[in-house]
């Protein structure tokens, strides 16, 4: 099952490795969060796979919304459970930091969290979006890498800042004033 929903998420990213590598890194964050938790690690890794998808396919502002239904449509060809379905949708729904969308699961804080700590791992990638994509002067997109980095950062579960705790320190020193 994870190595068909990987092979998709795979296939819709295409060329583009930053998104591939995004998944990656959440995957390995939220499977390293739910092993500590106790975290039903199934659910936690499909939701992981799948908590981008429809982002990765053009709907960058409401992927929250718009990636438990894709999700959903792709776990009934594979015949996975309802209810187990229903538990992956939730944790795509509530993965964003930006909305106020409740986290009910533990499985739900493990793939949030996750989604938040690769933002520690891919600084360069937040300095080309701040840099490139949105041309920000110096000061705006420091001010705007540091701003997103306290959002993840308060974001996390308590488990999850003691692991990702030296890069934020890190960053914190690379973006003061």
């Amino acid at each position: 099952m994870i190595e068909k929903i990987k092979d998709i998420v795979k296939k819709e990213c295409g060329g583009d490795s930053w998104s591939y590598s995004h998944m990656v890194s959440v995957v390995k964050y939220a499977n390293q969060l739910a092993e500590k938790l106790g975290a039903d690690k199934e659910i936690v890794e499909i939701s992981a796979w799948l908590h981008d998808i429809t982002r990765i396919k053009g709907n960058p502002e409401n992927h929250h919304i718009s990636g438990p239904i894709e999700a959903e449509r792709i776990l009934r060809e594979l015949n996975y459970p309802q209810d187990r379905i229903d538990k992956v949708k939730h944790c795509i729904n509530a993965h964003r930091g930006s909305q106020s969308i409740k986290r009910e699961t533990l499985e739900a804080e493990c793939v949030a969290s996750a989604d938040a700590m690769d933002h520690f791992d891919n600084l360069p990638t937040l300095l080309y979006v701040a840099y490139v994509k949105k041309q920000m002067s110096i000061e705006e997109g420091r001010i705007s890498v540091r701003n997103k980095l306290e959002r993840s950062w308060n974001k996390l579960i308590p488990e999850a800042k003691e692991i990702i705790l030296p890069k934020y320190e890190a960053a914190k020193l690379f973006l003061k004033e």
